[in-house]
């Protein structure tokens, strides 16, 4: 039988670390839309891959000319700086190359150029696990956005369970994450120095937690069970609405006109002071839209108008709309503003046809998300958390992930 060691306790949440993945990110320009990076074509999935598996990524430029864009692949460590490696150590073929598959709009009323391309491909395939950030270039081989990804072997197996938490004034609202890991070839000497365990709700890369030594270890089984730490704010249910038929009806929309293009008011909302059920996606969208075979081209832009009532929010903050549309970074243009006419409080994004999940959030002075500032949150409601494990052993050159794990709260219901 495996002997229970007790490690002592040493965890740390380091929420300032995102301010270092921010500054690397840059988000697409107002004429790059519908900029997305998904694992093995499954649209849900943020881009955290295995090495055997494969990144589609697509978007749309506004200005429809066909213009030339390459992509770039730069490694990162853990902590989001600059890898020492050489492009040559960590990829197989090129790290920079043209992007493949373009072609124009079919039959719209908003002119763009679609743009796609998958890694690995003939040219370009990636050899190590790690942070990485994709760049797309324009013809003069100047960055114009970025996409930040997690590469991860299998080389440890990551379990993970989403409970009530053990604190009475927490366990109506909040979800405690435990999780553990059993790496596979390799031992751990010492966890605290040698890993960095980080847990993400909703695949949102940019905000995470971060732990370091397992609090029990089994034989090669680390144990992290940090009823106290590892706990997360449950949320509400994303709001969602589709845009799949410009003619018809479509859930969550309030009324649909065509001006110069199409235009979008969403239902105005309000929080609920007990758990609806309702489902969603965790934040995310698809491109969908009726009546069509290929939506990546015939799919049109509609101008959405996101809206809340004046008396849901709060007077002290700004609140903005938020979900992986716009990768869960809120922006001045995401930022609600009073319309003198309808008395409600609003803000607009051109959105491809499909459909999409959202969030009204606040900002801590910080600059963190406030998840709680308009919405309430409940321990009943249906959150994806992702583990993922760094493995630093003195010495090395560089970090790998050799490991990821999710659970689903569903159970919590």
């Amino acid at each position: 039988m495996a002997r229970l060691i007790l490690v002592p306790v040493f965890w740390v949440v380091l929420w300032p670390l995102r301010a270092q993945l921010s500054q690397v990110y840059m988000p697409p320009p107002s004429h790059i839309r519908t900029a997305v990076c998904t694992v093995n074509d499954f649209p849900y999935k943020y881009p955290i891959a295995a090495l055997d598996e494969y990144l589609f990524i697509s978007f749309d430029d506004l200005d429809a000319d066909e213009k030339n864009y390459y992509y770039r692949i730069r490694r990162y460590d853990h902590h989001w700086q600059p890898s020492d490696l050489l492009p040559s150590e960590y990829i197989d073929g090129y790290d920079t190359d043209y992007i493949p598959e373009v072609e124009n709009s079919r039959a719209t009323l908003v002119d763009y150029t679609h743009y796609a391309f998958k890694l690995p491909n003939e040219n370009t395939r990636i050899t190590k696990s790690g942070n990485y950030i994709i760049e797309i270039l324009d013809e003069d081989e100047e960055p114009v956005f970025n996409f930040p990804v997690i590469i991860y072997e299998r080389s440890a197996v990551v379990s993970v369970a989403v409970k009530r938490p053990t604190e009475p004034r927490l366990m109506p609202t909040h979800q405690f994450v435990h999780f553990k890991v059993r790496p596979s070839g390799m031992r751990i000497s010492d966890p605290s120095t040698d890993l960095t365990v980080r847990v993400m709700k909703n695949e949102n890369i940019f905000e995470w937690k971060e732990f370091h030594a397992p609090a029990y270890r089994a034989g090669e089984e680390l144990d992290y069970y940090f009823p106290q730490q590892a706990v997360f704010p449950g949320g509400d249910e994303f709001l969602h609405f589709e845009l799949k038929d410009v003619r018809g009806y479509n859930p969550g929309i309030d009324s649909l006109r065509l001006r110069d293009i199409y235009h979008a008011w969403l239902l105005p909302y309000r929080p609920a002071p007990y758990y609806r059920q309702m489902h969603d996606i965790d934040g995310s969208f698809v491109i969908r839209a009726i009546g069509v075979s290929e939506p990546e081209v015939e799919a049109d832009y509609v101008r959405v108008y996101f809206r809340l009532p004046a008396d849901v929010v709060p007077p002290d903050k700004d609140v903005y709309v938020i979900g992986r549309f716009n990768r869960w970074q809120p922006r001045e243009a995401d930022r609600l503003k009073k319309n003198p006419e309808t008395g409600l409080y609003e803000t607009s994004r051109l959105l491809k046809q499909g459909y999409y999940d959202y969030y009204f959030v606040g900002l801590t002075p910080s600059g963190r998300i406030d998840w709680t500032a308009v919405w309430p949150s409940f321990s009943q409601t249906e959150n994806r958390y992702t583990v993922v494990v760094y493995y630093h052993p003195p010495g090395a050159r560089y970090v790998r992930v050799i490991g990821m794990g999710q659970g689903v709260s569903r159970p919590l219901k």
